[in-house]
Order: C-alpha cells, then structure tokens, then sequence
C-alpha cells in the first residue's frame, strides 16, 4: 500500500466535492468582476505581505484568478481545464485531485509567506495539472492552434523546461513557485518515476551481463586458442578438469 493509498483510506471521507467545478466557477465570476471593471485582478494575487497585513481573502480569491483576459483564450483555458480536471478526477478520485489541489495551493501559500514581498499567481499550479495529465496519459494529443496535433507528453516536456528556465533565471518570486507547484507532482509520481529508473537501470545491468556472457566461451582449450564461440562444431573433452579441444586430442594421440 502506498503512501497516498493510506490516506486515502484514513482521509478519504475528508474531501469538497465538486472542487473542479467551485474553481471554475470562481474563474468565471472573477473574469466577469474584472471585465465589467468592479474588481481589479491585482487585488486578488497571493502575496505573503498584504496578507499579513490584514487582506486575508487573498489565500483563497489567487486561485479563481482567470488565466486569460480575452474572452476566447479564457473560455479556451476553462475549456481545456475542465478537460484535464476532469480526466484526473475521473483517474484519481475526489479524495486524490483535492490533494493535489490542496497541497499545489498549501505549498505556494507557503512560498508566499517565506518571500513576503512577492507575488504569486496560480499559472504554476494549473501548469502542474497538466503535468499531472501528462504523466497519465502521455499520448493524448491537444491541437496546437487548433490545428497541429501534439501529444501531451510534449507539452510536458516544454513545461519542464520552462520551469528550468524560471529555477535558473527568474524572480525569486517565480522560482519559489516552481519549487513550491513541483512538490505535490513529486509527492504523487515520485515514488512511480524512482522505481522506473530502477527498473530500467536492472533491465540495463541484465542485458550487459547477457552480453558479456554471450561473449564469454563455454568450452576454451586449455592448451590452445580454440573455443566454442570461434570453432561451435569442435568437440571439447574434459582431462583431469582441463578443457582440451578434439584437435589437441588427435595431435597428443599423433606423438
């Protein structure tokens, strides 16, 4: 049983039901607030020090954040999470996708207190989603501009290397993120991704002693070069627990 097997089973009943559909919900209302000018979206960011200072909703209102600010492209993104939100509550269950939510938001949460002047979105944590869709289901493909079929598992990787990008040269804020949306997706895969590299490097390690013993002769005349591997068709006696070829035999019997 693995570690999330057992909360699950202790957990379980500890879940929100429909947390995919309270955040998108949240996004619409929040996209709406924003078009018809009552809300402003940087109100509503997470940031360690104006929580401190007394705005606490910004814990909750980062993540209904819309991810876009053109109609299209916003009904694009909550098309496409719903998708991959769907598509991991349907694999993990409501108890499993609001771990994973829970802990993407309880780590940035985190973040932002330890670098209280920074500000932080929820872009990391749907990134993370897909990445979590992507482990899954790899050869999915989405149509990139609508037009050019590409797996998953590419956009994935492209992903990944963003967040190298953002580890190596952004922010603090934005590194601090990356560290803090990658620990839920480790927390989840690890364990699978480190017995994968177990397994192959055994598969690895196998096929080198298959090779290296496909290489090394059965039969090898103790008396001269000749083996099973370079003469398969020579007979090989035993003298004395000394390998001698049929040939060295014919040649003592000569003298």
């Amino acid at each position: 049983m693995t570690f999330l097997d057992t909360l699950e089973k202790k957990f379980g009943r500890f879940t929100i039901p429909y947390l995919l559909q309270l955040l998108l919900a949240g996004q619409l209302l929040v996209f709406l607030a924003v078009v018809s000018g009552q809300v402003i979206e940087q109100q509503l960011l997470l940031s360690g020090g104006a929580v401190l200072s007394g705005q606490v909703y910004r814990i909750l209102t980062f993540m209904v954040v819309p991810m876009a600010k053109s109609p299209l492209f916003f009904a694009l993104s909550i098309y496409v999470t719903w998708m991959i939100g769907n598509s991991l509550v349907n694999q993990w269950g409501e108890f499993r996708f609001g771990l994973y939510v829970g802990l993407s938001w309880a780590c940035t949460v985190v973040a932002s207190f330890l670098f209280p002047s920074g500000i932080f979105t929820n872009s990391f944590i749907m990134a993370t989603f897909i990445l979590a869709f992507a482990r899954l289901f790899p050869n999915i493909e989405f149509l990139l501009f609508f037009v050019i079929p590409v797996k998953v598992k590419y956009i994935g990787y492209l992903i990944w290397a963003q967040f190298a990008f953002d580890l190596l040269g952004g922010n603090p804020s934005s590194k601090i993120s990356v560290l803090a949306a990658s620990l839920p997706f480790l927390i989840f895969f690890g364990g699978e991704m480190l017995g994968a590299v177990k397994q192959k490097k055994r598969a690895s390690d196998y096929r080198k002693e298959t090779q290296a013993d496909a290489a090394t002769p059965f039969h090898q005349c103790t008396t001269c070069p000749r083996n099973d591997l370079r003469d398969p068709t020579l007979v090989f006696r035993y003298e004395n627990g000394s390998c001698v070829c049929e040939t060295c035999l014919k040649e003592r019997t000569k003298t």
